[in-house]
């Protein structure tokens, strides 16, 4: 064999070798399972197959890559970030709907505040649509420990824009489906 045909070899072995050798990700996961003042943790491990399918989804977090948000882009829309306000006030003795209460639209960005009341303890995964009326729905899913409170919270989703000369623009939002909610957005 050549001198070529030998290191050809032996690359493509320690190549195979290399990529066979990768192990699944991992992820340990530390949490207190008490209720009280004592710390009593419990480790949990997470393995995934491969960091294809690597998803932990913590706090108010945006559900990723959803079918909805991809069909948003078209849109030219892009689901950045969603930033939760603590529990503004006790909504126990009157409950508050879901309410717009800011729409900044620019050149590149949309941001939108809302307010929404749901159980106190809860976190929020958030996602998007949009509807054939090219009208934005905010969409959040409470979860997590149920507590015996409600609360106002403050819900802002930053959206990135898009530019290509083939996108719709977005006329109007609302919030998880609600007509009542709906404010258009101003040019």
């Amino acid at each position: 064999m050549t001198r070529c045909k030998i290191t050809l070899l032996l690359t493509s072995i320690w190549l195979s070798t290399v990529a066979l050798a990768q192990s699944p990700d991992t992820i340990f996961i530390r949490q207190d399972h008490n209720f009280d003042d004592h710390l009593i943790y419990s480790t949990d491990t997470v393995i995934f197959e491969s960091g294809m399918r690597k998803q932990i989804l913590i706090g108010t977090t945006i559900l990723p890559s959803t079918h909805n948000q991809m069909m948003a882009r078209g849109y030219g829309l892009y689901l950045n970030k969603v930033t939760k306000s603590n529990c503004q006030e006790d909504a126990n003795e009157k409950w508050k709907p879901d309410k717009i209460n800011a729409i900044i639209n620019t050149d590149s960005t949309l941001s939108v505040d809302i307010n929404i009341t749901d159980n106190c303890c809860y976190e929020f995964l958030c996602d998007i649509s949009v509807d054939s009326t090219a009208t934005l729905n905010l969409i959040y899913y409470g979860y997590g420990t149920y507590c015996s409170c409600e609360c106002c919270f403050g819900l802002t989703f930053h959206f990135v824009k898009e530019k290509s000369p083939d996108y719709s623009d977005i006329k109007a939002v609302m919030v998880n489906g609600n007509c009542k909610t709906i404010k258009q957005i101003k040019k």
